[in-house]
């Protein structure tokens, strides 16, 4: 009895287990596919989004080094817009050691519309929420994020 095909097929069968989680990475990648449930609530950015590509109005969000939650208040938010910014304080009161590394400030918007933007600590956008959220959301993506995150 000849062993010489055995060894040619373990390599074989070995090296394509090890390469079939990457392929079929790869293919979900490159297709756009998304799982059907996302852990964050909010809407994600494209990668390499900053804040400076959104063009608003106040200079002082290209400060780097902390997260930043930005309150953006348009012409049309009325009571929402009231409500957060009653609201962030709270927010950020809630999210005990680690509210120092998060910095937050309300824009006035005239294009982008009524929002909270999550900017990381280099200036990237991360997420933006719809203030209709519910805040629970939003503090549980921020302490999950905040866990997680080794920057700011």
């Amino acid at each position: 009895m000849s062993n010489k095909g055995y060894p040619r097929t373990v390599f074989w069968l070995v090296w394509s287990i090890a390469l079939l989680p990457l392929l079929v990475a790869s293919v979900a990648y490159f297709s756009g596919w998304r799982p059907a449930e996302q852990i964050t609530e909010g809407e994600l950015y494209p990668p390499g989004v900053t804040l400076a590509d959104l063009q608003l109005e106040n200079k002082e969000l290209a400060a780097e080094g902390n997260w930043q939650l930005i309150l953006l208040v348009d012409k049309t938010c009325a009571d929402e817009c009231r409500y957060w910014q009653t609201l962030l304080p709270n927010l950020h009161a809630s999210l005990g050691k680690d509210r120092d590394r998060l910095l937050w400030q309300q824009v006035d918007s005239n294009e982008q519309g009524a929002g909270l933007l999550l900017a990381d600590p280099r200036g990237f956008m991360v997420t933006r929420y719809s203030l209709s959220l519910p805040p629970k959301a939003v503090i549980k993506d921020l302490k999950r994020l905040l866990r997680i995150s080794k920057v700011g």
